[in-house]
């Protein structure tokens, strides 16, 4: 026998070997991949936050100016220094590292941000909060209950740097998310390289193991152990798309005995969409399938290799991050960054059609009580029914996110005129104005809504949102439980 007709079994196992090592190198890839994505969605959740706590603290002042009793001023001042405890935290955390509070109020560990374009805006924060935080201090004192000019002192500190410091933070998400970006981009072009080594080593693979299919049974032999004992099913299907062989991998993988897909239509497994490609079991059940496929020669036939990896899992641990990212975790509404995002798409769309554009700051009446006597969990409820409340008064056109605590943002979108924005808001008020149940307890909330119109008021997104805060506090300082125009409180 010559040595032309010999299988080297080294020769063979070395292209094998290096499969292995580039999928499992994939598959590394693949959760490092998972965990950046979490640890970027939680840095950019955060530095996000930020913005919102600047405008909570001029509230909790403002709050604590015009308390007229010691349980309004106790309140008002507790929200204050909560704050600005955890705004200092995280502001620590992002430039050092440190321990702070994550969206759901559990303790969490942030790294510090070290990325180049990072570096000047948490400079220029850290300068900027110093001296925000030293006007500040005499009111952090709770003797400021009893010192009106410290307030005020503080009031004015913080509303003469809040929008620097908003845009700063603003400024601070933005580089976060393009440096999440390129990241995962890189990621991804490494993963996309090695899978490509790892697809071309492994056809190399099957190609001289299917060159040797004719020569002996045992060379048959071998190349179905080898393939059988790969992690990733495997079907060979000739040019009608009709399956010729698959490993037991593929056949577990279906739900199909051994032999059992030879002679089967490959389209009967695998079906595709926009969106993605499904593998279709035995018993009708299906899954999220990352199929790649390369053509082989034998005997001048051409024969269809097909590698299934079932990635239900990654696909849902990524939709899961999404959610995560976008989403607020309790009441399932758009979070701050998805409304600012949508919020700046309808502006544009909105000055390309000359169409006016509605935003609505609301913040409900009376529900730090709820807090306080039923506890967080009665609290975290109310919001889910409250979230609820607010999806049917609003049109699948709208959007409807939760700013944070219990503020709630609106965009309306295609409004006639403004008495449809004010007719809106009376729904709002009247949905909210009614009885909910909580844990077998009638609970009575009121809701206090500020309006803001594009393009009268402003052209801006922040400062839109800016404007309808402020005639929010308007209308709960004309007595709660209703609505303000921007234009009013000019």
């Amino acid at each position: 026998m010559s040595d032309k007709n010999v299988i080297r079994l080294p020769t063979i196992l070395i292209p094998v070997i290096f499969f292995i090592v580039f999928d499992s190198i994939a598959l590394i890839l693949n959760f490092w991949i998972s965990d950046q994505l979490e640890k970027n969605a939680v840095a950019i959740n955060l530095s996000g936050r930020q913005r919102m706590l600047t405008q909570r603290m001029a509230k909790s002042l403002m709050m604590l100016q015009i308390a007229d009793n010691d349980i309004d001023k106790k309140n008002a001042f507790e929200e204050f220094s909560n704050t600005v405890d955890l705004f200092d935290k995280t502001l620590t955390g992002l430039i050092k590292g440190g321990m702070t509070l994550g969206g759901d109020g559990e303790p969490i560990f942030l790294p510090p941000t070290q990325a180049q374009n990072t570096t000047p805006i948490i400079a220029s924060a850290e300068q900027l909060w110093k001296i925000v935080r030293q006007a500040i201090l005499p009111a952090l004192s709770f003797d400021a209950l009893a010192s009106k000019q410290n307030t005020k002192q503080a009031l004015q500190a913080v509303q003469t740097y809040n929008l620097k410091l908003m845009g700063l933070m603003n400024d601070l998400t933005t580089a976060l998310e393009q440096n999440a970006t390129e990241e995962v981009f890189f990621l991804r072009t490494l993963q996309t390289s090695l899978l490509i080594l790892a697809l071309l080593n492994f056809s190399l693979v099957c190609k001289r193991l299917l060159e040797q299919v004719g020569q002996s049974q045992n060379n048959l032999h071998a190349l179905q152990n080898i393939i059988d004992s790969i992690a990733t099913g495997v079907i060979l299907y000739d040019s009608n798309r009709m399956i010729r062989s698959a490993n037991k991998t593929a056949e577990q993988l279906f739900g199909y005995g051994p032999s059992a897909l030879t002679g089967k239509p490959l389209d009967q497994l695998i079906i595709s969409d926009r969106e993605r490609t499904l593998g279709i079991k035995r018993d009708n059940s299906q899954f999220v399938a990352k199929i790649n496929t390369q053509t082989l020669f034998e005997m001048n036939q051409k024969i269809g290799l097909c590698t299934i990896v079932d990635v239900s899992e990654q696909d849902h641990k990524e939709k899961a991050l999404i959610q995560m990212a976008f989403y607020d975790t309790l009441t399932g509404l758009p979070n701050r960054i998805l409304m600012m995002e949508r919020l700046q798409q309808e502006l544009l769309r909105s000055k390309r059609e000359s169409k006016f554009l509605v935003v609505m700051f609301a913040d409900l009446d009376g529900f730090k009580p709820v807090n306080d006597k039923l506890g967080h969990a009665a609290g975290d409820q109310l919001l889910k029914q409250v979230g609820r409340c607010f999806q049917q008064c609003c049109r699948d056109v709208d959007t409807v996110a939760r700013y944070g605590g219990d503020e709630f943002v609106f965009i309306l979108t295609g409004l006639q005129n403004q008495q449809a924005a004010t007719q809106t808001a009376k729904n709002i008020i009247n949905s909210i104005h009614q009885s909910f149940q909580v844990n077998q307890q009638t609970i009575k909330i009121g809701i206090s809504i500020g309006i803001a119109i594009y393009p009268s008021d402003h052209s801006e997104a922040a400062l839109l949102i800016k404007f309808a805060d402020e005639a929010m506090y308007l209308a709960k300082q004309q007595g709660k439980n209703r609505f303000a125009f921007a234009s009013e409180s000019h």
